[in-house]
């Protein structure tokens, strides 16, 4: 798995932690928190139908297996 994928799963895996262990904040709260920032960000770089297609491409790999991450050589 690449660095930014790690660090990026660790920051979500904490994340839902506390909002788990807060009674103010609950798990789904969160993760809609964590997708409407993340798209935030994202929108800084990419058009609308950009997005779209990423997610709809993002969606269509989800399965059990974990991506595979590979560079350029």
């Amino acid at each position: 798995m690449a660095g930014e994928f790690l660090i990026a799963k660790n920051q979500i895996q904490q994340a839902l932690t506390e909002a788990e262990t807060d009674s103010s904040m609950s798990t789904e709260a969160m993760n809609r928190a964590l997708l409407t920032e993340m798209l935030s960000q994202l929108a800084k770089h990419h058009t609308p139908e950009e997005l779209k297609a990423l997610l709809l491409y993002q969606l269509e790999q989800i399965s059990e297996d974990e991506f595979v991450i590979t560079r350029g050589c």
